[in-house]
């Protein structure tokens, strides 16, 4: 019979192992080097399918600061779990209104194109500054 401590020690090993995420090679920054404060630059995000973000379908953030502040987040370090969810939503970074650069997302299973591990709280805590396309 074995004993609480040395249950204990494998269920912390097991947890460790299956919730590590495995590290890119390099990070990937969805903004690069793009001045998102000097006012030309936009993020637009449009839905594609599944669910919404509450009754958000199509939306852009156009604030510098907090273009700024995505900017500093958005900075992509591990991998996701290859799942087959479908992408929810296309984000295109636009300066001047022309498209520059875009990407794929869901934010139930937590992955952006590339299988690059994209945590929904990196688009929900901006949901403040989400303003509608019509």
């Amino acid at each position: 019979m074995k004993s609480f401590a040395s249950i204990f020690i494998q269920m912390v090993i097991f947890l460790l192992f299956t919730n590590c995420r495995e590290k890119l090679e390099e990070p990937v920054s969805f903004f690069e080097n793009y001045d998102v404060s000097s006012g030309r630059y936009k993020l637009e995000i449009h839905q594609v399918e599944g669910e919404l973000i509450d009754d958000f379908r199509n939306f852009y953030i156009d604030d510098p600061l907090t273009l700024n502040k995505m900017k500093r987040q958005w900075v992509f370090k591990y991998k996701s779990d290859i799942k087959s969810c479908g992408y929810g939503y296309l984000i295109a970074l636009k300066e001047d209104n022309k498209s520059i650069k875009q990407t794929l997302v869901n934010l139930d299973c937590e992955y952006m194109s590339g299988w690059i591990y994209f945590p929904k709280k990196y688009l929900l805590d901006h949901k403040n500054h989400f303003k509608r396309i019509d």
